[in-house]
């Protein structure tokens, strides 16, 4: 079939009738704000609306993390099972089993500290006194996110000075350029938490200082 000039302009207007036509077309053309018409016949179309601002979700309470706490000796894979002497240890899922926990359920350490559950020795025979600072570091390089407080009190209550000082922290402000990527790749704090210390998830509590830019958090 042959076609001439003046038959492809007819179809081009057929197809262009066709498609005002279209369901799905005037379904597009309906679902844009600007074409929808809701006035009523004879009264003026109604001027267009601004857009509604979308609330903020409403804050939630921190969640606890189904996680396993405490594993027994034959079940935490450092253990050997099958030797003798694994009669005469104690079950963690029985020595721990009254310490206090976190939203993670695992055990809070400086509470079972505080309330006397436990009593870390000052050396490997017993004698002699923790040096025990009464020292907060603030850490104010945390952007909306409240400031980090460091306690000496509560970590020097088991741990000796040369434990963190200066081989993980040099002891000279503006000497140690903390990160977050830093610390969950096992630098600085993240040498002890997420490993023996709490987990670094629980963020609450190093993140335990509001300020004027942080708002409520927690």
């Amino acid at each position: 079939m042959r076609y001439t000039a003046s038959s492809a302009i007819a179809l081009v207007l057929f197809f262009s009738a066709a498609s005002c036509q279209n369901p799905a077309a005037r379904l597009l053309e309906e679902s844009t704000p600007q074409s929808v018409n809701t006035s009523s016949a004879g009264t003026a179309p109604e001027s267009p609306q601004p857009p509604k601002l979308i609330p903020d979700p409403p804050r939630k309470d921190l969640s606890v993390v189904n996680i396993k706490p405490i594993e027994t000796l034959h079940d935490d894979g450092t253990h050997d099972a099958s030797n003798d002497a694994m009669a005469v240890l104690q079950d963690p899922t029985v020595a721990m089993q009254e310490f206090p926990v976190d939203r993670r359920l695992q055990i809070n350490w400086v509470k079972t500290l505080d309330q006397g559950l436990i009593a870390p020795r000052a050396s490997l025979d017993g004698k002699g006194e923790m040096l025990v600072m009464d020292m907060d570091i603030l850490f104010t390089n945390t952007k909306d996110m409240p400031y980090v407080r460091f306690p000496h009190l509560q970590h020097t209550k088991w741990l000796d000075c040369s434990n963190c000082h200066p081989r993980i922290f040099i002891p000279r402000r503006g000497a140690n350029p903390v990160s977050m990527n830093k610390v969950l790749r096992g630098e600085f704090c993240g040498v002890c938490h997420d490993k023996v210390a709490f987990s670094l998830f629980v963020c609450e509590r190093c993140h335990s200082v509001p300020h004027e830019r942080s708002g409520k958090w927690w």
